[in-house]
């Protein structure tokens, strides 16, 4: 009888205890998925009474932190491992009607993981932020080898300075925890700067200034194109340098260590040595068109002539239109077309010539179909010779002084005009082209021999004048012009026509008889 009341006695209690777990009690943690996990790993915890708002602590004592809840019902409960001190710790799950007994547990720390770092480079001093997770239980941080002051530590965030009397370069921020070890590149370095680069226009081979911060171990680069490194000279606020013969209109950078590149604003604008091909033409005038060809002339800024500057435009790279001058003088000059990229003069000769003046002719009185001298100055490309207006033959020339002509077939007499392209000049004494005498009258008509007769007319210089029945010619008494002669009256001259024989080997007669008063 004792057995079996024993037995229920034990039947009663076990049910009383089912009865209190389904009721308010303190949650009960039986089980883990696993005794041990890294920070952030996600584990199950099974028991009972675990409610509606669990929570979970992991720690020994008093210190404890609180893990973040996935997911949960009355017997299960998701957690992720917090943040802890790795090793052995203990687990418990609290409820507004108690906590659980504790299940131990080993916290395992994973590496460090790093997401990024900013800045990647700084001088010393500079302050650092690292994110990331699994940053906590940091044993040390270090920038090339040498300690960083830590300023700020969170599992997902640090902050630290670059230490002083550290080393320029490349290197490696290292986080070392009881996790693992990150190592990431790292530049002892400020972030370089580019303020200015002047000029701002220059050629190959010129100096190039650049000015900013942070320009010391700095490689300059021009549109892509490396200087020569033996002609530059760098400090941290600034370059000098030479623009490389082989650079182009662009940017110019400068990179420190391989990593930090700095970009100028402005352009540098690179000018290419011009160069002169060819004239299209071999002489010319003020006033004139000439095309000058060649290469890398579209930035000229100047041309000169002779010395003298000469507007013009640029028809494209290869061509410029030039307007010629006004020159002093005549003669060959020098073309040169200037751009920043430098001076380039032409090698082919060119000729400048001015209008042609003070024109004297010898003699100052020819006969039709003769040769006559025409000089002067500035004798040069001459076109055109006209006789009062008839066009004569020019049959040689000294270039610049004097032409040989021939007067004209009917050539009269007047001015003799000499034409080139840069203008026409005339001489101040017209050219007497000889003719057959002419006699409009003679004063007096009636003398003895040996007075003075006047005889009026045209082409009377130097003619021999024959009174009638005279064997030689009449004796000068004084004027000798064309137009009048002064002769006196021959001892053996009679009544009759005068017979005027000049140049021309013509012989005029008078129509007028002079007679001859006996003495």
């Amino acid at each position: 009888m004792k057995p079996i009341i024993s037995l229920l006695f034990l039947f009663s209690f076990v049910f009383g205890l089912s009865g209190c777990r389904l009721k308010n009690n303190p949650p009960e943690l039986i089980g883990l998925s696993v005794k041990q996990a890294f920070v952030g790993r996600e584990i199950v915890l099974t028991g009972y009474q675990f409610g509606s708002d669990p929570v979970v602590m992991f720690g020994i004592g008093t210190s404890t932190v609180t893990a973040s809840i996935s997911s949960h019902d009355d017997k299960t409960i998701n957690i992720k491992v917090p943040y802890v001190s790795p090793g052995i710790t203990q687990i418990r799950v609290q409820t507004d009607q108690g906590t659980s007994d504790p299940l131990p547990f080993i916290v395992q720390q994973p590496g460090p993981e790093v997401t990024s770092i900013t800045p990647t480079n700084g001088l010393p001093g500079t302050p650092v932020v690292i994110t990331g997770d699994f940053l906590n239980q940091i044993k040390t941080i270090k920038i090339k080898d040498v300690e960083a002051v830590l300023k700020d530590s969170s599992a997902n965030k640090i902050t630290v300075l670059v230490p002083q009397n550290i080393a320029r370069g490349p290197g490696f921020l290292t986080i070392n925890t009881k996790g693992g070890l990150s190592s990431n590149d790292f530049i002892v370095a400020g972030t370089p700067q580019i303020t200015s680069i002047s000029p701002l226009k220059t050629k190959p081979g010129a100096e190039l200034v650049i000015k900013g911060v942070n320009l010391l171990d700095g490689g300059v680069r021009v549109n892509g194109k490396f200087p020569n490194q033996s002609l530059t000279n760098v400090t941290d606020t600034e370059i000098r340098t030479v623009v490389p013969t082989d650079a182009t209109t662009g940017r110019v950078t400068v990179t420190v260590f391989d990593k930090l590149v700095a970009t100028s604003t402005d352009t540098l604008q690179i000018y290419q040595q011009p160069f002169i091909t060819h004239l299209q033409a071999q002489d010319g005038v003020a006033g004139e068109k000439l095309i000058i060809e060649g290469r890398n002339l579209s930035a000229v800024s100047i041309v000169q002539i002779g010395g003298v500057t000469a507007s013009f435009r640029a028809l494209s790279d290869t061509q410029l239109d030039v307007t010629l001058p006004a020159l002093t003088s005549s003669g060959s000059v020098a073309i040169s077309a200037t751009s920043v990229g430098g001076t380039a003069t032409s090698l082919e000769p060119f000729f400048f010539f001015l209008a042609p003046s003070a024109i004297v002719v010898t003699p100052a009185r020819q006969l039709r179909g003769q040769q006559l001298t025409v000089s002067g100055k500035n004798l040069y490309r001459i076109t055109d010779v006209r006789v009062n207006g008839i066009v004569a033959q020019i049959s040689s020339r000294t270039e610049g002084t004097d032409l040989l002509i021939h007067v004209p077939d009917n050539g009269t007499s007047g001015p003799i005009v000499v034409t080139s392209r840069a203008g026409s000049a005339t001489t101040v004494t017209p050219l007497v082209v000889v003719q057959k005498a002419v006699v409009t009258d003679f004063l007096p008509a009636r003398a003895t021999p040996g007075t003075r007769v006047v005889i009026r007319g045209d082409f009377l210089l130097n003619a021999q004048i024959v009174f009638a029945g005279s064997a030689t010619a009449a004796v000068d008494d004084g004027k000798n012009t064309d137009t009048e002669r002064w002769v006196l009256v021959p001892a053996d001259a009679q009544t009759g026509p005068l017979r005027v024989t000049n140049a021309t080997n013509e012989t005029t007669i008078t129509a007028t008889p002079f007679t001859i008063i006996p003495n």
